[in-house]
């Protein structure tokens, strides 16, 4: 199981479940464009792997090992767009580049963005 695909449905699931308190296989599958088929599988699998609490034909929520990997996710997110403002990409491209490269991004590197922005923000 790749690990940017992991985080792809973690990140989705978790905006889900902040947004209605859980997440359907529709719903996680129309964000993703992928089959509903698709959907089921893979969370099967982020269930095996303690991600996710699952059973066919039902929600999806994250465990607490899940929820700390969607939060740290979402962080990245927020830490991303910023830094994507900051250097002039287009408003309407910022969340596609987002979704692409978040996956991708350490915490440390995160960290460091993040720090880099505050004292350039600062010095403004």
């Amino acid at each position: 199981m790749e690990l940017k695909s992991i985080k792809r449905y973690i990140i989705e699931i978790y905006k889900l479940e902040r947004k209605y308190g859980h997440a359907t296989i529709s719903d996680i599958a129309c964000l993703l464009n992928v089959t509903v088929s698709s959907a089921s599988k893979m969370a099967a699998k982020l269930k095996k792997c303690g991600f996710v609490h699952f059973q066919p034909y039902r929600t999806v929520t994250l465990t607490e090992k899940g929820l700390e990997i969607g939060s740290q996710l979402e962080h990245t997110h927020k830490t991303l767009i910023e830094f994507y403002q900051y250097i002039g990409v287009k408003e309407e491209k910022i969340m596609e580049e987002v979704k692409e490269i978040g996956v991708y991004i350490s915490p440390e590197v995160t960290t460091k963005i993040k720090s880099f922005l505050e004292t350039r923000i600062k010095d403004v």
